[in-house]
């Protein structure tokens, strides 16, 4: 776990996010291993993030793929 304090990432521009959205997905348990919180602080995992935008670019390649194999020529 790389783990990264939200306020401050926010402070620094690290955060890809708004702090608002971390808290708020944080409060509805959207992304329970994204953000994290220990002691009262927020924190949010960057290789969570990583290996999220992964997956996310991953199944994006596998749609476009399958739809140009579906294409009608």
């Amino acid at each position: 776990m790389d783990l990264i304090e939200v306020k401050q990432a926010s402070k620094c521009g690290d955060l890809p996010f708004s702090i608002h959205t971390a808290y708020k997905w944080h409060s509805k348990k959207k992304y329970p291993n994204l953000l994290i919180k220990v002691a009262g602080k927020l924190f949010m995992d960057k290789n969570e993030w990583l290996h999220m935008a992964q997956e996310s670019r991953n199944k994006q390649t596998r749609e476009s793929e399958r739809l140009r194999n579906c294409e009608v020529i």
